[in-house]
């Protein structure tokens, strides 16, 4: 679609994002402990590990999928869950008093929800001019 096309700089560093929660993901699986500094002994830290997991793996990886593809369908409304999840998980991070949390979440939220916009924008321009 032709309203759909991102710069190649768009495209990375949405990329290095979805990458990088996915590996922090796949090092809270490993070690809990690596993700959070709280003890090995807090309960749910575990669970709170396999349940980040669940959710960024997945969507990480059909982020990723949807960046690298030629067809780009999806790439909005991923990257606007995306960048929701982030907000998320901002808002755990403060709770929770996890500063890393909040500012790595705050970052990815910021780039995957200024490409979403970017696409909105991008989208009604292109409506615009073939109308």
């Amino acid at each position: 679609m032709q309203g759909e096309k991102l710069s190649r700089t768009a495209v990375v560093v949405n990329a290095i994002g979805a990458a990088t929660a996915v590996a922090f993901s796949v090092a809270a699986l490993v070690d809990p402990t690596a993700a959070i500094s709280i003890g090995a002994d807090s309960p749910g830290i575990d669970l709170y590990a396999q349940a980040y997991a669940a959710r960024a793996i997945p969507l990480g990886a059909a982020l990723l999928f949807s960046l690298a593809g030629r067809r780009k369908r999806a790439l909005l409304p991923l990257l606007t869950v995306s960048g929701a999840v982030q907000l998320g998980d901002v808002a755990i991070g403060a709770a929770q008093g996890i500063p890393g949390m909040m500012a790595g979440g705050s970052a990815l939220a910021l780039v995957h929800l200024a490409t979403a916009g970017h696409l909105v924008r991008r989208r009604s321009r292109f409506a615009t001019a073939a109308a």
